[in-house]
């Protein structure tokens, strides 16, 4: 076979494989043809369609190879290369294509559109097409032109501008050809290229096109609105405008139907209200465009003509530094400013520009604010700049003439105000007023002249607000209606007012308004907002001492003290002489209560200057605050000498006649007086200025009288300066004092009271204090009238849920009515509004006295003396821990006993009672002393016990509770062993009992007069033998003592036989037959007594003096060693029992101090003694007994260690100093060392 028939055949194997969908097989038979024949375009063909579903990249390369060996159109290749060609090469190959298969064309131009929606390809896409619509005889060009313009609009291609007309034919073809909904798209890209490309008339015509067609978007109206904005003033605004269909202002509106915030159509209607003279509606729109888009420049130029036309040129010039022109109107606003740099720059700028009249004129005014008279001679000036720069007032008055224009008018009116013609500068101003009714600095003059010209302020604020509304910025008109505002107590409109000036000023220009808005903020009490307002000011003038001073005040004004001593330090830095630094300082000290430290600043400051009298003034208050605070420790001889300084600080305020007509100067003065007037009667008093007293001398002593009616009548004198229902309340309550502390004068001094405080009421009726104190006047026995005080106190309650004092005198009223449930309700209610309110407590006791429940009103009063210190508190709880503290029933139960014992009632109870006595004086009542003697026996503190009840003993009358007293203070006087004192008082009582009968016996007895105090205690147990046994017991042992002393063994034994007799012998008895025993050496009388004992042998509080008798009869008749070893077995049986130990301590020290075998056992045993005290003790240990234990634990100890035994006697000398003994032994001791 030949080559060319064998070729054949295999291409026709290589097609009949490829249609069986072998790809695979048939790629090598493709690769061995190529072999044989390398450029054989069939063969690449077949290759190529062999790769397609393998690897088109293969694929592709073998369709080039074969379109390169194909000789004429190779169409079969080209439509199998557009399937597996990148994307980059489609372009040209559907572009060839399109013109090998003019019936597929339009197919091929359709996919190369599609394949434009790639943007990598786009661009070979858009200059195929862009190529092909050059061919307008193309039967496909409609549809070409299409896809061109389609391709552009989405990719936005650049427009050379070699292309201009091109893309305006394809994209207005596009328009035409487009859907509905695809023109917007077109309309949005064309009319931007069209506003660019400044063909304004096509423009506007297509933008109309599209409002029609598309009525519902706002973007033809924009461009439509936008180039009247941008070009309303051009020439050429006649060819553009004559293709609107509508006028502006309907294209405007339906933009606002659309876009209510849309800033063009805004600026179109504020145009044409300009352009009318409708200034301040066209300003609001304006502002309304400017809030929309900020930034359009042609937003900023209408408003700041706007406000030049207003006359608010801060405001113009702020918008022409914006837009960043230096034109002449740039220059008239800068020569209406005060800054000189900004004069100076506008002269630079008008010397640059034509010479205008009104440039000529800005220029004088320029030379006329910097001074330079020379300069302004110079200037070639009109008649009216000449009178208003160069002239006197005069003749420039004769100048101006009957000139009726605007500017003479408002000319003639300044300087008819500089010469005080106020009548003939208000009618000028009216006149100009009435020429430009929107121009600022008319209605200005207008504010200025109303109250000067008629007094008219009413005209003058609305001018004023005119004038602002107007012109935010003008200051002399803020400042001017910011005075109104405060002056009417219209707080929030002066804010608002600040607050509108401040947002037109940048931060370096309202530093002045910033520390005036503050001084708002400190008036209307919103701390944080002043502070931060002084902290801008000081931000941008750090050392202007005021903005420091008022920072200072509104730190103190929040309680932020701390920070307000530190910015008034920083005063002191900056200003070392600044008085009100120095003054604020002590200020703040007072009012956090470091009273001390403001004293010291205070003399700082009066040390400087001695009559300022805010220094004089803070300081007596300090001395009153210090003065309150030690009162309320109960300090009253030191709280008296800081009000005498306090007082002494006043007179020195009253010696300059100017003080004299202020009302603080009497009212505190009358205040100290009724302070003082109210301590103990001997510290009632004050030395005061004679010429203030009235008196002659030049330093009158006041007593408490004398102070109270000083008080009153300053309190008048300041009523005569100001009245007001605080002074009137005080004057009430200063009355109301009187009549408590001078009893004698009380309906008077509470008939003054009670008129005063009716006209308190009368001033300020819903003020619950006077209906209070009106009440309380009302309750006062003297003066009586609960129906009354009642109304008053409901009529206090009703104003003031929450006041806790009118339910608390409710409640007490309703005590005194006997009604207990309503007074109780009343004392709950106070106690809910203030849960530490003492007198809320107080009440609620003496509910539960009312109703018996005595362990309430026990614990009641106890949770009062958490509380400040109440008369009424410490009487009562006095009286109930001394009532627990009797009845033995009661002091045992636990929760009363924990009171006692572990909450330390009974010491609370004697600080309480001693506060009262020494706050009442002379005053105080017997039970209250009763009270006092009661505790303080209790403490054994016995002299300070009998001074208690000698004192309530002279108060008490005579009758029971007298005699009870003396009964009391006869036994203090026995212990502490001055029988003669005790026989005097017990003497003393008239109607004699057991007790105190007992105490008078053995009064005598102690003090050597045994005939009478056996008498008394004979004559005694002749009435309680057989009736009171135990009584009887007690009489019998204490005659057996004395018959013992007298009479001898036998007798006694009788007495003590007779009471071991009795039913219920005490062991006082016993002890005593056994001692008895023991001495006369009588063991049957011995033996039997301690058969006795044996029933106390084993309880541990009579184990010691048991022990110590038996030890000592076992010595006596058996041996010390006998003895020694009972004592060890009674120890064992009772090892933690102090006294037990202290008796063998003796036992041994006496019998076995000498035997060095027991030395050791000796001074262990002193040493447990010793410490087994503090370790167990339940009771409180005397001293004296401590010292003794101490004394023979050294004795025990000497032998062993010698340092530790001196370190002890140290030690016992320190518990009892008046122990001679123990010094003794140290001496001793100390001279064998």
């Amino acid at each position: 076979m030949s080559a060319g028939k064998e070729s054949k055949a295999l291409i026709k194997d290589i097609r009949e494989t490829l249609k069986l969908g072998k790809h695979a097989e048939a790629i090598p038979k493709c690769q061995r043809l190529l072999k044989s024949e390398p450029k054989n375009a069939m063969g690449y063909l077949l290759l190529g369609a062999a790769y397609q579903n393998i690897d088109k990249v293969e694929a592709a390369k073998n369709l080039r190879q074969c379109i390169s060996f194909t000789e004429g159109p190779a169409t079969v290749a080209l439509l199998g290369l557009a399937n597996c060609a990148p994307s980059n090469e489609l372009p040209e190959i559907y572009d060839q294509l399109a013109d090998l298969q003019p019936e597929q064309s339009l197919d091929w131009l359709e996919k190369l559109f599609n394949l434009a929606s790639d943007s990598n390809v786009a661009p070979f896409c858009f200059t195929v097409l862009k190529t092909r619509v050059k061919d307008q005889q193309n039967k496909n060009f409609t549809k070409i032109q299409e896809y061109l313009g389609r391709i552009w609009i989405s990719n936005d291609f650049e427009i050379v501008p070699e292309d201009t007309q091109l893309y305006k034919t394809t994209i207005e073809a596009l328009l035409q050809s487009s859907e509905h909904s695809a023109k917007n798209v077109v309309y949005k890209r064309y009319l931007k290229w069209l506003y660019k490309k400044q063909d304004y008339e096509t423009c506007v015509r297509h933008a109309c096109n599209m409002t029609e067609s598309h009525p519902k978007d706002v973007y033809g109206f924009e461009w439509i609105c936008k180039t009247y904005c941008e070009h309303h003033e051009q020439s050429e605004k006649v060819l553009w405008q004559q293709e609107l269909r509508q006028p502006i202002l309907e294209y405007a509106e339906q933009l606002l139907e659309l876009n209510p915030n849309s800033n063009l159509a805004l600026l179109v209607k504020a145009l044409k209200l300009f352009a009318e003279g409708q200034l301040v509606a066209s300003r609001q729109l304006a502002l309304q465009a400017q809030k929309s888009h900020p930034a359009y420049k042609e937003t900023l130029e209408l408003l700041a003509r706007i406000h030049m036309e207003l006359g608010a040129y801060k405001l113009a010039l702020q918008l022409w530094q914006e837009i960043g022109q230096k034109n002449d109107a740039y220059a008239l606003c800068l020569s209406h400013e005060k800054c000189v740099s900004k004069l100076k720059e506008a002269v630079t700028i008008l010397q640059t520009l034509e010479n205008s009249e009104g440039n000529i004129k800005s220029l004088a005014r320029c030379f006329f604010k910097l001074g330079e008279q020379q300069l302004l001679q110079d200037l070639h000036l009109d008649e009216l700049s000449k009178a208003e720069f160069v002239l006197t007032p005069t003749e420039a008055l004769q100048v101006i003439g009957n000139c009726e224009t605007f500017e003479a008018h408002l000319l003639r009116c300044k300087l008819h105000l500089a010469m005080k013609n106020y009548s003939d500068a208000l009618n000028c101003v009216l006149k100009a007023t009435r020429l430009r009714p929107h121009f600022a600095e008319c209605f200005d003059y207008l504010g200025r002249l109303y109250p000067l010209a008629n007094g008219d302020f009413s005209r003058a604020r609305k001018c004023y607000e005119k004038c602002i509304n107007l012109n935010p910025l003008a200051e002399e008109a803020v400042d001017a209606l910011s005075y109104i505002y405060q002056e009417l107590g219209e707080e929030e409109l002066n804010e608002t007012l600040l607050l509108n000036t401040l947002s037109h000023l940048a931060t370096d220009e309202s530093i002045r308004l910033q520390y005036k808005l503050g001084l708002h903020f400190l008036h209307v009490k919103k701390w944080d907002n002043a502070i931060q307002c002084f902290r801008i000011a000081i931000k941008n003038n750090s050392r202007c001492i005021i903005y420091w001073e008022s920072l200072g005040d509104a730190y103190a004004a929040r309680g932020s003290y701390n920070s307000a001593i530190r910015v008034f330090q920083k005063i002191l830095e900056l200003s070392p002489d600044n008085n009100y630094a120095l003054l604020q300082i002590a200020l703040v000290k007072t009012t956090i209560r470091m009273y001390t430290e403001s004293i010291e600043d205070f003399d700082t400051l009066l040390n400087r200057n001695p009559s300022y009298l805010p220094g004089l003034r803070g300081a007596a208050e300090a001395h009153i605050g210090i003065a309150n605070s030690l009162k309320s420790q109960n300090l009253y001889g030191r709280s008296k000498e800081h009000l005498q300084l306090a007082v002494r600080h006043l007179q020195s305020a009253f010696l300059q006649p100017e003080a004299q007509g202020m009302v603080w100067l009497w009212r505190l003065s009358a205040s100290i007086f009724v302070q003082t007037a109210q301590f103990p009667h001997s510290l009632a008093n004050l030395d005061v200025a004679g010429n203030l007293a009235k008196r002659e001398e030049p330093i009158a002593f006041l007593s408490q009288k004398d102070l109270l009616q000083l008080a009153q009548r300053f309190y008048l004198c300041a009523l005569k300066l100001k009245k007001n229902t605080y002074l009137w309340y005080e004057l009430s309550l200063a009355s109301y004092y009187s009549a408590i502390l001078i009893p004698e004068n009380a309906r008077s001094h509470l008939e003054t009271a009670t008129k005063a405080c009716k006209m308190a009421i009368k001033e300020r009726s819903n003020r619950w204090q006077n209906w209070n104190l009106l009440g309380v006047i009302n309750m006062h026995s003297e003066y009586e009238n609960l129906p009354l005080a009642q109304h008053c106190f409901i009529q206090a309650v009703e104003l003031e849920r929450k006041c806790y004092t009118a339910w608390t005198n409710l409640g007490v009223l309703y005590i005194k009515l006997k009604e207990v449930r309503l007074a109780n309700e009343a004392f709950t209610r106070a106690q809910q509004s203030s849960p530490v309110y003492t007198n809320a407590w107080i009440g609620q006791a003496m509910v539960a006295e009312s109703i018996g429940d005595r362990e309430e009103a026990f614990d009641l009063f106890r949770h009062c003396q958490q509380f400040d210190y109440h008369p009424e508190a410490a009487l009562g709880f006095a009286h109930w821990v001394c009532e627990m503290l009797s009845d033995p029933g009661s002091r045992n139960k636990p929760h009363i006993k924990h009171a006692i014992s572990h909450m330390y009632g009974d010491v609370y109870a004697l600080d309480a009672i001693n506060w009262y006595v020494q706050s009442e004086e002379s005053d105080a009542n017997a039970a209250s002393l009763s009270f006092q003697g009661f505790l303080y026996a209790r403490k054994k503190l016995y002299q300070q016990a009998i001074d208690a009840f000698t004192r309530a003993c002279k108060l008490c009358e005579p009758g029971a509770d007298r005699d009870k007293l003396y009964t009391n203070l006869g036994y203090l006087y026995l212990k502490i062993d001055q029988p003669e004192q005790a026989a005097q008082a017990l003497n003393t009582v008239a109607h004699a009992t057991f007790k105190p009968v007992i105490g008078l016996a053995q009064a005598y007895y102690r003090s050597g007069q045994l005939q009478e105090s056996y008498s008394i205690y004979n004559s005694v147990l002749s009435n309680v033998v057989g009736h009171d046994d135990d009584k009887a017991a007690a009489i019998l042992v204490a005659m057996a003592s004395m018959i013992y002393a007298f009479q001898g063994e036998a007798d006694t034994k009788t007495l003590l036989y007779q009471c071991v007799l009795l039913k219920e012998v005490p062991i006082q008895a016993l002890y005593s037959a056994l001692a008895l025993g023991i001495l006369h050496r009588d063991n049957e009388l011995t033996l039997t007594i301690m058969t006795e004992l044996n029933a106390y042998a084993f309880k541990e509080e009579y184990c010691a003096d048991i022990s110590y008798l038996t030890a000592y009869y076992i010595l006596i008749n058996e041996g010390a060693r006998r003895a020694m070893c009972y004592l060890q077995s009674r120890i064992r049986m009772f090892p933690h029992s102090r006294s037990l130990r202290n008796v063998l301590l003796k036992f041994l020290l006496d019998y076995f101090f000498d035997d060095q075998s027991y030395r050791m056992a000796t001074s262990n045993m002193g040493l447990i003694a010793l410490s087994l005290g503090h370790t167990i003790q339940q009771n409180s240990i005397l001293a004296s007994e401590e010292a003794l234990t101490t004394i023979y634990a050294s004795q025990a100890v000497s032998p062993v260690n010698k340092t530790c035994s001196m370190k002890l006697l140290q030690r016992a000398i320190r518990l009892n100093p008046t122990d001679q003994r123990a010094r003794q032994l140290l001496s001793v001791m100390m001279a064998n060392t």
